[in-house]
């Protein structure tokens, strides 16, 4: 079998040239604006920020006249038991968009390569599979693993995989169309390198091809980690232990137990708690592009 080395230098050989690198998206959706455009652009910006930041204003002035920042309603997420009751919380959504992105991402990968196969019906069954999971909401199937399919099957999943599974669903037709988008871009005259050198269509996907995209599509994973995250949300609807099903909970708990209103300090803080989670995955997300480039 021809050896890595040998193949590389081949197809270098072959093409002759360099693959240009790649255009960002803001080269492919925008025109880069002249100066009368970059003043329109700051102009409007400072005008946004000082719109939004007057609504902040008016809100948190709301807020204090209806005694929503009054501290002992703030101190009480700095106690201990409520510490540990969130971090619970976190741990369980973390579990979770842990298993959805193990297997999403593989399946994505097997989903993506078969909808480039050349069998026709092949390439049909999986592209409709993949149209169809991107189309259906997520949480009509959630809806469906909780209410159809006991009375379909007669089993009821554990509560976890009632979440899990309509999540690698929809995820894995997500990387299954970014990981056959990032074949498309590589430079054709590799794979008829390939076949001159006397590689399979196997092979060719294996050795070459897919290499490339998955060091192409690499950010976009970390990325699709911040929507797989966001997505444990819907836990709340099987009783899954996951960030706003806790929220609800505690609310609920604090209102009964205490005769105090949190709501809105419960879901702000498990917002930030969110924003904190995202905004690590983001950076993580930015380190490994600039790294790949």
């Amino acid at each position: 079998m021809t050896s890595p080395a040998v193949l590389t230098t081949a197809l270098g050989t072959r093409l002759g040239r360099r693959r240009p690198q790649a255009a960002s998206d803001a080269d492919l959706l925008f025109d880069a604006p002249g100066p009368k455009g970059r003043s329109r652009i700051l102009i409007g910006s400072i005008l946004a920020v000082i719109v939004m930041a007057t609504i902040a204003g008016l809100a948190l002035h709301q807020a204090g006249i209806n005694g929503e920042l009054a501290y002992p309603k703030w101190r009480y997420f700095l106690g201990q038991s409520t510490v540990a009751f969130l971090g619970g919380a976190l741990r369980d959504s973390l579990i979770a968009a842990g298993i959805a992105a193990v297997a999403s991402f593989p399946l994505g990968i097997l989903l993506g390569w078969a909808r480039m196969a050349r069998n026709a019906v092949v390439r049909g069954v999986v592209g409709l599979w993949i149209d169809a999971m991107r189309a259906i909401p997520m949480l009509l199937l959630v809806y469906f693993f909780l209410l159809g399919v006991p009375p379909l099957t007669g089993y009821t999943f554990p509560v976890i995989w009632m979440l899990v599974i309509p999540i690698i669903m929809c995820s894995s037709a997500t990387t299954a169309e970014v990981f056959r988008s990032g074949v498309r871009a590589l430079d054709a005259g590799q794979s008829e390198a390939a076949e001159a050198l006397g590689l399979s269509r196997g092979q060719t996907m294996r050795l070459i091809l897919a290499p490339q995209a998955l060091r192409m599509m690499l950010p976009t994973l970390i990325t699709q980690l911040v929507t797989i995250l966001k997505d444990t949300s819907l836990g709340y609807v099987v009783a899954y232990n996951e960030l706003m099903y806790a929220g609800r909970r505690l609310e609920t708990f604090t209102r009964s137990e205490y005769s105090m209103d949190v709501y809105l300090q419960t879901y702000v803080v498990i917002a930030a708690i969110y924003l904190l989670a995202n905004w690590a995955l983001g950076v993580l997300a930015r380190r490994i592009e600039a790294r790949t480039r």
